[in-house]
């Protein structure tokens, strides 16, 4: 433990030296993947989001990037880490003169020096030019094509019957205003070709595999007159504050609302991930109605896994793995036919929207009865109404959703909040949100601390604060009320959540950064303390991270026991190396980890760069350490290769005490990029 501690100071003691030794005159440009890597890593700070979904649509911002004097509030929207304050700011300095350059953005008082970096890539400052009519022959020679193709070789020393996980994806894309592809994929251990076969009563059928275990589609057409989007095959839809309907990951985790909370949902969006869960298949089209109506109509039909019994399951499986029997038989044996439709009234200041659902199962929905679940959806109907409003005005944001939802009784829910800039530099919110016992809605994902919209009464706060020089502080405080028992919570329960943030930016390559996080769920209580300092310049970055925890649990299961702490601790550190050649096009990224975590709720997550499209959060846990490199060669401007090799190795009396097999796990991932 000592030796740990040593050399986690001696990594930043170095790394500090080595960073006030070097200096240029002459910056580099960072490259876009690291940029979408460092607003990855604050979005998800205390909660996972689809780093697949967000890659994908900065990586299409960057190929087309937003006019500026052009840009409408919804254009604007689409980078997450604008808050509402820096978006009015854009749009009022271009209303009162075009921008002739980006360099301007230096003149928006709002917009601090490492925002405007991120931004670069995804803005562009030009002409105002008259729409085209749409010739098809120009369509296809002008639209981009990109193929990708993926290979791992996952935990090499196990030997697996098939350790091997592929995907091959296609996109076209002209303008952002037509776009189609298609994704196949096939994960670790499934097999590539199994027959449809009944196992024995005519209740168990083990659903065939033909090559790729998934595969995927769409076509969307945008901005075609009244037509504003057209979406057929594999699609999302989340509306207002998502408490109705939300098919996105996590995009409004307890950070990311300190910046942008309230910020309406997208609406209906193509769908190109990996991911075998939380999408639509089917066809969905929004309308522009004029005077400021909206009307968004869908319809989706799809076979989700659900291991069936006797014409009833107990859950959606939500993995995608079909590797086993048990999982060939639940594999795509429950069908889903969702119809919904969104009207949304905007003017000026206002966005007003209903939502209305209506979710049909072919089988029954019974949950295996637990202490936690009595007032979870039961049956094969659900229907769910909503409405949303957002009011912003200036310095002012107003916010909210009310929804009820069909179950045993009817429950409803509600999300209110209220963003306030008492000067440009400060930025305050407010959320409260309520779930009723009764109110469980399937397709349903508002901002909230369990997962699931459930019996839940809870208020945040946040603020961020950037006028100090060189300083910007943010954090929330959120405390939550549960009236029932909950997973791994046998009695009805308060608890809190306290996440302070200081960052300190001396000079442009440099950033140091403080994290300090509290929370208390149940009869757990979890410390948290991270240190970060980051530099970039001339082509080289730096990132060195030093992570420690401590968990106190209260032990016991009788009251005369309770009372009884037990405490456990953990302590992780990385330092990161990255370089990015000027001649040649090769970007080299390399980090090393150890880690002294011996209880799993002390694991630490600490982000890990990875192949295009692609993201991995390990979750540290045991006595060791960890290595991995990645490289990015760009052989030419229609060709990209990217390599990540992984190595973990644990310590033998981890090794001894866990009983596992191996103590080294080797992971080896390649994709290929084709871009014409």
């Amino acid at each position: 433990m000592k030796r740990i501690i040593y050399i986690a100071f001696l990594i930043c003691a170095i790394t500090c030296n080595f960073t006030y030794s070097l200096h240029a005159q002459v910056r580099m440009e960072i490259p876009i993947d690291l940029i979408i890597d460092d607003i990855y890593s604050f979005l998800s700070e205390t909660q996972q989001v689809d780093f697949e979904e967000l890659s994908s649509d900065l990586l299409e911002l960057a190929e087309h990037p937003i006019n500026i004097n052009t840009a409408t509030e919804a254009d604007l929207q689409r980078l997450r880490f604008l808050s509402p304050q820096q978006i009015d700011d854009i749009l009022l300095y271009v209303y009162r003169q075009p921008m002739h350059s980006l360099y301007e953005l230096q003149l928006i008082s709002s917009l601090h020096a490492y925002e405007i970096r991120d931004l670069l890539p995804f803005l562009k400052a030009a002409e105002p030019t008259e729409e085209k009519p749409l010739y098809w022959k120009e369509i296809w020679h002008y639209g981009t094509h990109e193929i990708d193709l993926r290979a791992d070789l996952r935990n090499i020393e196990t030997n697996l019957p098939d350790p091997f996980y592929t995907s091959l994806k296609y996109k076209f894309n002209y303008n952002n205003r037509i776009q189609f592809g298609i994704t196949a994929d096939h994960d670790v251990g499934e097999p590539w070709w199994v027959k449809h076969k009944a196992l024995d009563t005519k209740y168990q059928t083990l659903n065939g595999t033909y090559g790729y275990d998934f595969y995927s589609g769409f076509v969307q057409l945008q901005d075609f007159g009244h037509l504003q989007k057209l979406v057929v095959g594999d699609f999302r839809a989340s509306f207002g504050q998502g408490l109705t309907l939300n098919t996105n990951r996590r995009f409004d985790g307890k950070t990311g609302m300190i910046i942008a909370a309230g910020m309406p949902k997208e609406g209906l969006h193509r769908y190109a991930s990996t991911s075998e869960a939380d999408f639509f298949r089917g066809a969905g089209a929004t309308i522009d109605c004029t005077k400021g109506f909206h009307l968004s109509a869908f319809y989706s039909a799809r076979k989700v896994d659900g291991h069936v019994v006797d014409g009833s399951f107990p859950s959606i499986q939500t993995t995608g793995y079909h590797r086993t029997e048990r999982e060939l038989v639940g594999k795509r044996a429950v069908w889903q036919q969702v119809a919904g439709m969104n009207l949304t009234w905007q003017h000026k200041h206002w966005k007003i929207g209903l939502t209305a659902i209506e979710n049909i199962l072919g089988d029954t929905l019974r949950p295996t009865p637990n202490y936690y679940n009595a007032n979870y959806f039961t049956g094969t109907r659900q229907f769910a109404a909503g409405l949303n409003y957002f009011y912003h005005n200036q310095r002012v944001s107003v916010f909210g959703e009310v929804a009820t939802a069909q179950n045993q009784q009817w429950g409803w829910a509600a999300v209110t909040g209220v963003r306030f800039y008492p000067i440009s530099d400060v930025g305050l919110v407010a959320i409260h949100r309520y779930f009723s016992p009764t109110f469980d809605n399937m397709l349903g994902n508002a901002f909230a601390e369990n997962s699931r919209n459930n019996d839940e009464n809870g208020l945040y706060l946040g603020a961020e604060v950037k006028r100090v020089r060189h300083w910007r502080f943010a954090g929330y405080a959120d405390a939550f009320r549960f009236t029932l028992p909950k997973y791994s919570i046998h009695t009805p329960s308060v608890g809190y959540d306290v996440f302070l943030q200081a960052d300190f930016y001396p000079m442009e390559a440099l950033q140091m950064a403080w994290k300090v996080r509290m929370k208390e769920k149940g009869d757990k209580a979890k410390y948290q303390l991270r240190y970060q300092l980051r530099w970039a310049e001339n082509g080289w970055q730096l990132n060195t991270m030093v992570e420690g925890n401590i968990v106190s649990m209260e032990s016991g299961t009788t009251s005369q026991e309770s009372g009884n702490n037990t405490i456990t601790y953990g302590l992780a550190l990385a330092q990161d190396i990255a370089y990015t050649f000027e001649q040649v096009p090769i970007t080299l990224q390399g980090r090393f980890s150890a880690f002294h975590i011996r209880d799993y709720d002390n694991r630490i997550y600490f982000y890990e760069n990875d192949v295009l499209y692609a993201y991995s959060i390990p979750a540290m846990y045991g006595i060791g350490g960890r290595l991995y490199l990645n490289t990015r060669y760009k052989i030419n401007e229609h060709v990209a290769l990217y390599l990540k090799a992984a190595h973990t190795v644990y310590a033998d009396e981890w090794v001894e005490k866990q009983a596992l097999l191996n103590n080294r796990r080797t992971d080896i991932h390649l994709l290929l990029r084709l871009k014409i």
